[in-house]
């Protein structure tokens, strides 16, 4: 296998790269850094198998065909993923998501490639059980609504030219290298305030519910599903334990009072619980996690740590 991976400088792009080069894969990654951490791609210059970086925007069709050279497979993690921002402003998120979704789709089918797209649970409705992949869709934001387009283009791709892809919807997915000014770097964020004695700020009551997957599992489960037995199905990457923001808030802050709750910013697309069944990505994949939420913060935390 050679393979691209959009958006391999982000926070899981990055971790998906390394798992490729891990199992000898050869890659190259298409970024445009606008997500990425400084720094990122550092760790594998030089590596056997690391065919670099080209620098450019998934939604320019130029850029992509560049990336593309030489590779048989895709891994699609290029994405605006800023809910708060789409909620203000959705041009740019669909723009990304959307146009950026169909460029793949279009270099996928035109070269023949095996194509694994990352999606998110984000286009869920709220969990009343754990989420398998039938559950109802109900986006509550720009960001999950272009998210969901992305994968129903992906669909109608498969129908109607033979395209030989895979969905993977990770839950609520936090480790190393993650930012905590981005939507979603929740763990990040509470992380680094209380390394730096500020307040955990929780927004709302606090009472929302996430399913947490560290970046590694999550890493591993998206490059598993490039297996052929995989192609046609829709998967999720989840732990099947919830946290609330709250607790989560606590854990970390570990009994030093810090925790506040303040108002929410963008109320309208939160989402009450996430809670996901990866029974699928079991059976197809023998995939499962093997990184609970404290061993995983406490790499996590070392991790800051080291950057403090």
């Amino acid at each position: 296998m050679s393979a691209l991976v959009t958006g391999g400088a982000g926070f899981i792009g990055r971790h998906v790269v390394g798992e490729l080069l891990d199992r000898g894969v050869a890659v190259r990654v298409l970024d445009d850094l606008s997500r990425a951490r400084p720094g990122s791609l550092e760790a594998f210059s030089g590596q056997p198998g690391y065919l670099g970086l080209t620098q450019g925007d998934v939604a320019d069709q130029a850029a992509l065909r560049r990336g593309l050279m030489g590779v048989d497979t895709l891994f699609h993690l290029a994405a605006s993923v800023d809910v708060g921002a789409s909620v203000h402003g959705p041009a740019d998120v669909i723009r990304a998501n959307v146009l950026g979704t169909l460029n793949v789709l279009e270099a996928a089918r035109t070269e023949g490639l095996r194509l694994v797209l990352v999606s998110t649970c984000h286009v869920y409705a709220s969990a009343r059980r754990p989420l398998d992949e039938r559950a109802a869709s109900a986006p509550a934001s720009p960001y999950a609504a272009s998210k969901l387009a992305s994968d129903d283009l992906a669909g109608g791709y498969r129908r109607a030219f033979g395209l030989r892809h895979t969905i993977v919807r990770p839950f609520n997915v936090y480790g190393p290298w993650q930012r905590g000014d981005l939507e979603g770097g929740v763990v990040a964020r509470f992380l680094q305030a209380a390394l730096a004695g500020r307040t955990l700020d929780v927004h709302g009551d606090g009472a929302q519910t996430r399913d947490f997957v560290f970046v590694d599992d999550a890493a591993r489960g998206i490059v598993d599903a490039s297996v052929e037995t995989a192609v046609g199905h829709t998967l999720n990457l989840a732990t099947g334990q919830e946290t609330s923001i709250r607790e989560l808030a606590e854990l970390i802050d570990d009994g030093a009072g810090r925790v506040r709750q303040v108002p929410h910013p963008h109320p309208q697309a939160e989402v009450e619980r996430y809670l996901g069944n990866a029974a699928r990505a079991r059976a197809l994949l023998d995939w499962r996690p093997r990184v609970a939420l404290p061993q995983g913060l406490v790499r996590t935390r070392a991790w800051f740590s080291e950057l403090a």
